[in-house]
Formats: C-alpha cells, structure tokens, sequence
C-alpha cells in the first residue's frame, strides 16, 4: 500500500467572483443594501449585503454550492438564489430572521443561470444542461420544472431569462440552434415569436430589443409582435455605465439617485448621470475594497517563476496568486483583465507573467518588478483577443522552440474547433491559427527546443462533449504541422501532456503514451488503472503523473512506472519548483515529500 507522503502547504488562492447583484430595502434596518452574491470555486458561496452609506458588509455563506448566477429579490422580504457548477440548488434567504431555508434541488440540472421575478410573484430560471425553465413558488416554498424550453439536440442551455413583459416569462435558448421563446404565464405553454436565430438582449414592460448579425428588431411586450413605431433613445434601459477606461460595468439602482455596481475585487457607488447619453460617456467612480474576506478559491494552474515564488490562478474569477513557499508569504492579485472568467495559462518569458484567458480570448502580460494598474490596461496589460474565434484556452500555454508564448485554444460557443496564438515577448505581437484540427479543440500543450506539441478532441463550448478520433500533432513555429497521428477511437487526449529529455508523454484514455518525435514513433504505451489528468516534468527521463487519487512516475526510456502515493484528491495542477513537487487539490495546495525523480 502506498504511504501518504505529501504536507499541507496552504491555501494561497483567494478571491471575490461577484456573478449577481441586487438591492433590496433591509427590513432590519430599512436602509437599502447592495447585495453581491458570490461564487467560490472550491468552496462554498455566500451573499454580501453592503451598506452603501456606511461601507460596511455583512457575509451569510450558502448552504451548499460554490455559488450562484441567480439571485432576485422577493418583495424585500427573501432573497432567491440558484446556484450552479455540478448541482442546482435554490436557496431561499430570510431578510427578517437572517436564516436559509431548506435547499431545494433542481433534479438532472447543473446550473441555474440567471433568475427573473415574475408578473405572478414566482421566480423563474434557465438552466443547464437541461435548457429547462424552473418556477419557485417562494409562498409555498416548492420548485417545479416547467420542461424544456427547445427540444432541438445540442441546445443545453436556457439563458438568459425576463420576467419585466407582463404575463410572460421569455428566455433565449442555444447553442447548437439560438433561438427564443416565450413562457405564457397564464396557461403554462411555450409559444415562439420573433425571427430564427434572434437573441433577446433587454425587456421592458412595454418593449423587447433582440439582434441577429448585430441587427436590432423589436417587439411588442403585450402582443410579442413586430413593434413599428420608432424606438427612441429614452425607450433604451439604461443598466450599466461606462469607466474612464472605457469599460463597461453593469449597475443597480439605489435611492437618491445613486447607482452600485462591482468591478472584479471592488465595488463602488456613485451617482446617476441626469441624461441618458451620460451612460455613455466615462464616468469617473471610487472603487472600494468589498467588505468582506474572499474565501479560499480552487487553484487552477501552477507555474514556477524560478526565482523563488510559485505562481498560480484562481478557478474562477480572473485572478493569479503568487507564493514564496519557504516563507509562507502571498499575494492575490485584482482582475487581470476586464472580461470575466479564468486564467489556463501562465507562463514566465522575458521576466514577465504571460497569460491567457477565458472567456474573452485574452493574452495578458504582466510585470512583477512594477506597480500594478489593470485599470488603465498599463500593468497587467491586455493583448490582441483572438475572440470571437477563439475564447478558452483549453490547451494552457507553453515557451516554444523560439522563445514565443504558445497557447491552445477552443472555438467561441456553438462550434467545434480550435486553434493556436503566438505571443513574441519582445514585440508582443499576437498571430493565430484556426482549426488546424478540423472540428476539434486544442486540449493540451507541449514544447521542447524543436517544436510545439498538442493533442485535440471533441469538447466544445456550449455543446456536448463529442467521441471522435483525438490526434496528437506536432507542430513546427515557421511551417505549421509536420506530423500528426490519429489516436484509437477508445483513446481520448486531454490536458496531460509533457516533453521532456526527447521525449512526448501525454495521456490518451486509459494509457500513457511515449512518442519519440523524431523517429515519429510511439515507444511506450503505459497502461494506468485511472485516465491521467495532469503530467509533469520531473527531469530528463522521469515524468510525474497525477492519474486517479494517486500519483506515478513513469520512466521515459524503460517505460516502467510506479506508484509513489496517494493524492487527497482530484489534482487539477501540478509544478515542480525549487527541487519539490507542489500540486493542488481544489483550494488547497500541496508538496510531495518524498523524493522525486530518477534518484528517488
């Protein structure tokens, strides 16, 4: 039996990820308070009520689920809140009493998406990967599944959903066919309106505005039909406010006159322009620290900057951490950049962080020897997007044989594909690639001093997950692929893949496989009891994988492997700094004790 032989280092990754606001008049106090409501991956949510003339918060955690896109509040009286990533709960929030009450569970559902409060008083949302609409009865305190909102195969998600049209509760759907439709209240059916395609982008109780191809339409809220007058500018609601950096910034309406909103680790207040267009224009605000401690957040990607601190991302919420392990000392950073999501990829080039991101595209740089300002895009400073193309950088990024930032990417929602982006970091001039695997995302990445490595397969952003036969590819900076194999159809490629010593380990379903890219021969097929899900370099011969709850490394040359320890838990990254192991278990992170290595 293998022993434990790993230490607790910490929990370094800490941080906000705010995905709804609200206000509500408090019944405790009857003030009005901003409330945030916040989602821990890793952990467990919570909600932030805020008192804007104070600045003081309170914190109430959630029952259960890291957190929540749905909140709405119910007549000043509860707060509903839905909460995804691996369950739907609906979570109902006593104001008077400050207590839950018991959860409720969304059967087969992931994720509710964002909730609305209906002309009826109940409370509405979309979901995944059902694409149904949900009604919470928050007098009875029961939760009822309304079926599907489109039936087409591919289409999983129900989002966003509007509640302002009196009678009716719509909902976009996609993202195999988009689409919308329209929840009729008073008799319980579903009934299409508009144009095939279209998305609703705002309601009113008078007006619907949905675009197509970046063309607005409009329709009526009490009929659903074409609207033919002329839409003028005072129609338009006005739900967010432009930043000096030109960044839009969604907001809440308070009292007096007076507008709240959240802009990654802060939140400000301030008052609201008299004049429509004024949305428009930059609007300086003060940003405050939220009152409140960020929790402990799942660790998502490490990186060792070789000089002392080992670097790392937050599973959500766009931001990195740093941590001098022999020291104990951290640092969490604000937003990276300004579109929400995570950062895949860190990688160190030039004395400088390199990363890339979700859900925006982004290449971001920054530069730990100055002054952070994110805000003026100075430092971190936001490359050249290669969305709408591309949005998540599956593959994570690695230093080629040319010096360059390599990232493997997926294709934006809707479609099967991916692609490839270069970062000179000297220059840093961004170039892309699409698709160089037809319908196929980029799932992992390699480099040694000759070239660029990668394996595909069928996973997608907003569709389901398709079996198809996975490639591993190499590929070289000046001409593009040279060389690609075609996996077995029982052997799916992920993100575990490493080059070490003239070697290409990577995983493909249940075996570990070791290439020789210059002989363009596979040597070593490894069979594992778990499929790998993180491999590392060890040294020139031994790569460290994480397969399961247990930890191997595999001998390059020989082929033969062996079972070091036990792990605490699914191992979603792993680095080697200083000479030591380091890998991470959700929130926390970890070293290996033993040995490791050749010499172990």
């Amino acid at each position: 039996m293998a022993t434990q032989a790993y230490t607790r280092v910490g929990q370094p990754c800490s941080n906000f990820n705010i995905l709804a606001t609200a206000v509500v008049r408090d019944p405790s106090d009857g003030r009005d308070k901003f409330v945030l409501s916040n989602y821990a991956m890793g952990g467990t949510g919570s909600i932030i009520l805020i008192d804007p003339l104070s600045g003081e918060g309170e914190s109430f955690g959630l029952p259960v689920g890291p957190g929540a896109w749905g909140l709405v509040n119910w007549k000043n009286e509860k707060l509903i809140v839905g909460t995804c990533v691996d369950q739907a709960y609906l979570h109902a929030f006593d104001l008077r009493t400050r207590q839950w009450a018991k959860t409720l569970v969304s059967e087969g559902e992931a994720y509710f998406w964002q909730m609305t409060l209906g002309s009826d008083g109940n409370v509405y949302g979309g979901t995944y990967p059902g694409c149904s609409l949900m009604k919470y009865d928050p007098a009875s305190h029961t939760l009822v599944n309304l079926g599907q909102v489109s039936d087409v195969e591919g289409n999983q998600y129900s989002r966003p959903v509007w509640g302002e049209a009196p009678g009716y509760i719509l909902v976009n759907y996609g993202y195999n066919v988009a689409g919308m439709k329209a929840y009729v209240i008073g008799d319980g059916t579903f009934r299409d309106f508009g144009a095939p395609g279209e998305q609703i982008k705002w309601v009113t109780d008078k007006l619907i505005c949905a675009e197509k191809d970046q063309r607005l339409s409009y329709y009526d809220a009490a009929t659903l039909l074409p609207f033919d007058k002329v839409v003028d500018d005072g129609q338009i609601p006005r739900t967010s406010i432009t930043l000096p950096n030109l960044q839009k910034v969604s907001v809440r309406r308070l009292g007096h006159n007076r507008l709240a909103g959240v802009r990654g680790q802060d939140y400000f207040i301030a008052a609201e322009p008299e004049n429509p267009e004024d949305f428009d224009r930059p609007l300086p605000v003060a940003l405050k620290k939220i009152p409140a401690a960020p929790p402990p957040t799942a660790i998502f990607t490490l990186q060792s900057d070789g000089r002392g601190k080992l670097w790392g991302s937050s599973g959500f919420g766009q931001t990195v951490f740093s941590i001098e392990p022999h020291t104990g000392s951290v640092w969490n950073s604000s937003s990276v950049c300004n579109e929400g999501g995570e950062v895949y990829g860190l990688q160190f080039a030039c004395d400088r962080l390199f990363m890339s991101a979700y859900a925006g595209g982004d290449h971001i740089v920054y530069d730990p020897s100055s002054s952070w300002d994110q805000l003026n895009n100075v430092n971190p400073r936001t490359l050249r997007s290669v969305a709408p193309e591309l949005i998540r950088p599956e593959g994570r990024s690695v230093v080629g044989p040319d010096d360059a930032v390599w990232t493997g990417w997926s294709a934006r929602y809707g479609v099967y594909g991916g692609g490839l982006s270069r970062i000179d970091p000297d220059s840093l001039e961004v170039e892309s690639w699409l698709h160089p695997v037809p319908a196929q995302q980029i799932a992992g990445m390699a480099a040694d001093d000759k070239y660029v490595y990668f394996t595909t397969n069928g996973g997608a952003s907003g569709l389901p997950h398709r079996q198809v036969p996975c490639r591993f590819v190499i590929w070289a900076p000046r001409s593009g692929i040279v060389h690609e194999e075609i996996l077995p159809e029982d052997q799916e490629a992920g993100n575990a893949i490493v080059a070490l010593g003239g070697k290409v380990v990577f995983g493909a379903g249940l075996e570990i496989r070791i290439y020789d890219p210059d002989r363009r021969t596979l040597i070593h097929a490894v069979p594992m009891e778990h499929k790998c899900h993180w491999l590392v370099a060890i040294d020139e011969r031994t790569a460290g994988a994480f397969c399961g709850e247990h930890y191997w490394e595999i001998d390059t040359a020989s082929g033969a492997s062996r079972r070091v320890t036990d792990v605490p838990g699914f191992v979603r990254a792993a680095a080697v700094h200083d000479g030591r192991l380091y890998f991470s278990v959700d929130s926390t992170l970890y070293r290996l004790e033993q040995s490791i290595g050749r010499n172990s």
